[in-house]
């Protein structure tokens, strides 16, 4: 059985974590500026937004799938670039338990919707020294607790319109990254959290991804993934 080889740009925290966790399929790991000189089956980025637009180019050069995991980045007309040559995912968070979190915020949404009193919202946390805020988590959770709720279209830090999602951000010691999406209504209040403990989940689900899209052709999230691996979840007692 031929190994599965797995090719990894970015050698910063999220970066490490993969290798520590890829350590018998990693084929090659480069910094910045660094062209990888062997093959992979899956390419994993893991480096900074910049770089993305190069790490995609040599991906298309090389018919290598690429799982992208940096946020912050844009590239116009992705679809139509990849135009199903490789299989391309990107994600703001790989932790499958995440991936879970968001189908179980759209459920959260469509209680909310049920009663104008129930108020949705969102609370996120991480490590003083994160840019982005709030993060790219938290727009993929603001986004499916909004599918919902139809009567929230966009989210807001500050104080909420009626049809904003409140989203409150903490940038504060050395927190990995909580999540809560929750519902305040007037007698009760229902709330999920996601902490994660180390970057070691985030690195697994890195490896899950590769691992799914590889053979695959076009453009993907993991919204596509867990529709594929956690959506069963969903069937009970035997019926759709």
């Amino acid at each position: 059985m031929t190994p599965f080889r797995i090719g990894l740009f970015g050698k910063g925290r999220l970066g490490a974590a993969i290798a520590a966790v890829a350590a018998e399929s990693l084929t090659w790991q480069v910094g910045r500026g660094d062209t990888p000189e062997a093959k992979a089956d899956v390419a994993i980025d893991a480096s900074v937004a910049e770089a993305v637009e190069a790490h995609l180019a040599w991906a298309l050069a090389t018919g290598t799938d690429l799982v992208i995991g940096t946020t912050g980045w844009a590239i116009p007309e992705l679809e139509a670039r990849v135009a199903g040559r490789i299989g391309v995912l990107s994600a703001s968070n790989f932790s499958i338990s995440v991936a879970l979190m968001a189908r179980f915020a759209t459920v959260l949404g469509r209680f909310a919707a049920l009663d104008p009193a129930r108020d949705p919202y969102l609370v996120e946390h991480h490590h003083r020294l994160k840019v982005d805020a709030p993060s790219g988590t938290a727009k993929t959770l603001a986004a499916a607790l909004m599918v919902g709720c139809p009567r929230k279209t966009e989210w807001t830090l500050g104080t909420p319109a009626p049809h904003q999602l409140s989203v409150g951000v903490v940038r504060a010691g050395a927190e990995f990254g909580t999540h809560t999406v929750g519902i305040d209504a007037p007698a009760e209040v229902l709330e999920l959290t996601h902490r994660a403990r180390s970057r070691a989940p985030f690195a697994q689900g890195a490896l899950v991804a590769a691992r799914w899209v590889h053979g695959r052709k076009g453009v993907f999230t993991m919204d596509d993934l867990a529709a594929d691996l956690l959506d069963p979840l969903f069937v009970f007692g035997g019926r759709p």
